[in-house]
């Protein structure tokens, strides 16, 4: 907890540390972000570049990652220090090469709509294998897009993308870690060439002080000495730090209300909220935009970025050249398993009605493509089961009206060899299967 002696300490940290500023992005202005957590480790595997793009095209602002360092000295985004929790293998990241770890998959225990588990049966593991080649990568994608990526690849995927970067350790008391990860970021960031759109975390004061003397340039979030002296003394943190980096609670104490947005604006800071020891749900979203936070890290952003646009919350400008846009979070399913299981005639018109089954009970959207390809046309259509998973087996039924002409509706007629009609949840997985059921 916080005590007295906590607060002396992080008093006398606080104002031994003169640091020139940091340089010059405007962090007060960049809000209200959907500041994706791990990519959104609840929605899609933790840190993968699937799950960066992923939260990207449903409207992200700004990327949150996590860094260690490989065995050959590579700069790696994995939250743990082991790849054991998140992949197939076993081990530490300091023990192995950045090409070992590669080779991991890292989707191998991502369930959506619950996160990283071991426990859940095994189809629910929607990503598994994609990695390893055994299952395909959803369109648009790849299998390195579910391995663990270096920063540099993130950082070159996304040269203009914000991003947030957490210096972990091998463990919580491991000084030497941290130091060393400071220093094998900041070589890595000098080589990159950015300073801009970048802020440098972690929950050691001293990695941060040592970031801060070898890269003054890049912004940083204060550390746990600097932000008890500010919450609980009034103390402002040193210059270059440009942004709280906070729960809504620590420890029993309420760290995150509209006082302390209040009082973080007036000294020059933004304020951003992650939830990972805070419930995250709709009430949460809502009650950090009443307080006016900058930014929130949700381990949802599909569902984040829903509230956000519900609201009409005002949004950073968006460049063109990122991937997707705000408010796109109806056309991103977390995941669902719909597929086609008939035809039917619906008049003589040329109607028919594709018959749907949705085969899994994830909580979140499931919205996606419906597709009839046959006699050399394609057709497209839009099934939608909405945010919460079936009730009972009539409530995983649904079907989509098409117009098709005659010689579409013949070949349906025909079978197999003559058509295809699947389906393709958004950013999700789905079903593709030729099937023989005729017409009518």
């Amino acid at each position: 907890m916080l005590t007295r002696l906590t607060l002396a300490l992080a008093l006398t940290l606080a104002m031994a540390v003169p640091t020139p500023a940091a340089a010059a992005t405007d962090w007060l202005s960049l809000r209200t972000m959907n500041m994706a957590h791990q990519g959104g480790e609840d929605e899609a595997p933790s840190a993968t570049m699937y799950a960066f793009e992923r939260s990207m095209i449903l409207g992200a602002d700004m990327l949150e990652v996590d860094v260690h360092t490989s065995a050959d000295g590579q700069v790696m985004v994995l939250h743990d220090a082991a790849v054991d929790r998140t992949t197939n293998g076993s081990g530490e990241v300091y023990d192995m090469t950045a090409a070992e770890i590669q080779k991991l998959d890292a989707a191998h225990n991502f369930v959506p709509g619950v996160g990283t588990t071991s426990d859940a049966p095994k189809s629910s593991y929607a990503f598994r294998g994609v990695r390893t080649g055994d299952r395909k990568p959803p369109k648009g994608f790849k299998p390195n897009d579910f391995r663990v990526p270096t920063l540099v690849e993130v950082m070159e995927a996304y040269p203009d993308v914000p991003i947030n970067i957490e210096i972990k350790g091998r463990g919580d008391d491991d000084r030497a870690s941290f130091l060393a990860n400071a220093e094998a970021l900041a070589a890595t960031l000098t080589d990159i060439g950015r300073t801009d759109g970048i802020i440098v975390a972690s929950f050691s004061d001293e990695a941060i002080n040592y970031f801060h003397e070898l890269m003054p340039d890049i912004g940083l979030a204060p550390a746990i000495a600097e932000t008890a002296a500010f919450k609980l003394g009034g103390v402002a943190p040193p210059e270059g730090r440009v942004a709280f980096q906070v729960p809504i609670t620590f420890s029993g104490i309420q760290v995150t209300d509209a006082a302390f947005v209040e009082d973080a604006h007036a000294a020059g800071l933004a304020v951003h909220v992650w939830l990972s020891s805070d419930p995250e749900n709709d009430d949460t979203y809502n009650q950090l935009l009443d307080w006016g936070v900058d930014a929130v890290m949700p381990a949802a952003p599909a569902a984040f970025e829903r509230v956000l646009c519900e609201r009409d919350i005002d949004r950073p400008p968006r460049p063109r050249d990122w991937p997707g846009e705000h408010c796109n979070h109806d056309r991103v399913s977390i995941a669902c398993d719909v597929e086609p299981t008939r035809v039917s005639r619906v008049n003589r018109k040329g109607r028919v009605r594709v018959h749907l089954r949705r085969n899994d009970d994830f909580e979140g959207g499931c919205a996606g493509e419906l597709r009839v390809r046959a006699a050399g046309k394609t057709k497209l259509a839009r099934f939608d089961y909405g945010r919460t998973p079936p009730k009972d087996k009539a409530d995983r039924k649904r079907s989509v009206k098409l117009k098709l002409s005659k010689k579409v509706r013949r070949a349906l007629a025909d079978g197999p060899r003559r058509a295809k009609v699947s389906t393709r949840a958004y950013h999700a997985f789905g079903h593709a299967k030729r099937f023989g059921l005729k017409a009518g």
